[in-house]
């Protein structure tokens, strides 16, 4: 119950806070949500480490996560037209170039930066986008699903193939994030120069449905927030699907680290990536 209250609290609460409030508020916040949590402290540092990025961007890892709600529940206030001045697109016309072949998008992206900026994007150019997520059982949970809502991103549970697919029948875009297996299904390719499991599903899809494979990211670059659109990830068909799935995913894992690599310190994994033992 007391979850509950302060979920619904913050539903209310964080749209209307002023956004001078929201660096300190999320200094303060993010501090000490580093400071509680050791397992999620370790993890990222042995994240970060494999990165090759500083110790010492391990705070700001969990500073720049509440930031990122904090973003995530202003845009809650804007009007489409408010949203497109305030967030610079890159790569637009990979997105539409890749969007007029007539089979459906899957918007690729990580936990990177504020994550929903990019179907909001593609939201408020008036395309029907879908967020591929979980089902949620936590309140937090349900409150980003809400919040997708509210921006005009329809929530799909990813055990619901048949609306997946007509969706992307239909020529919608499906948003896909791609950088934590959580199930523990994917495959394991180099990344940063080690093996890491990462999921297969949104590779797995575009193979079998014929859909585009758009790599999208958002970062937040000084004051700005930036949505970056890249061109379609070519995926070879060679009849061969296991071996398929796994060289898509390698490709997709190189284009991640790239944009990893750009701001370590606003990628919010809070698990490990690669094991200790360095076998994946």
């Amino acid at each position: 119950m007391i979850a509950l209250a302060l979920t619904r609290a913050a539903e209310v609460a964080l749209p209307a806070l002023p956004d001078a409030l929201y660096r300190p508020v999320s200094e303060v916040s993010g501090t000490l949500a580093w400071l509680a949590n050791a397992r999620a402290r370790r993890a990222v540092r042995a994240n970060l480490a494999t990165i090759g990025a500083r110790r010492a961007a391990a705070r700001r890892v969990f500073v720049n996560q509440v930031r990122h709600y904090l973003e995530i529940f202003r845009l809650l206030r804007l009007r489409p037209e408010q949203l497109l001045r305030m967030i610079d697109v890159r790569g637009w016309s990979d997105l539409t170039q890749a969007q007029s072949k007539g089979r459906g998008v899957i918007l690729a992206s990580a936990h990177l930066g504020p994550v929903t900026v990019c179907g909001q994007i593609v939201a408020a150019r008036g395309m029907d986008v879908a967020a591929l997520v979980e089902t949620k059982s936590g309140d937090m949970g349900r409150l980003i699903d809400r919040a997708r809502s509210a921006m005009g991103v329809r929530t799909l549970d990813g055990r619901s193939a048949m609306s997946v697919v007509r969706t992307l029948r239909g020529g919608g875009v499906i948003g896909v994030i791609a950088d934590r297996a959580v199930t523990g299904v994917g495959e394991r390719v180099t990344f940063f120069g080690r093996e890491a499991l990462l999921p297969s599903a949104h590779v797995a899809l575009a193979l079998r449905t014929g859909a585009a494979l758009v790599p999208a990211f958002a970062l937040r670059e000084g004051s700005r927030l930036v949505a970056s659109m890249e061109p379609e990830l070519v995926l070879e068909r060679t009849g061969d699907r296991d071996e398929d799935v796994r060289r898509g995913v390698q490709r997709w894992a190189a284009v991640l680290e790239r944009q990893v690599a750009r701001a370590p310190e606003q990628w919010s994994v809070f698990e490990p990536i690669w094991e200790r033992d360095g076998k994946g």
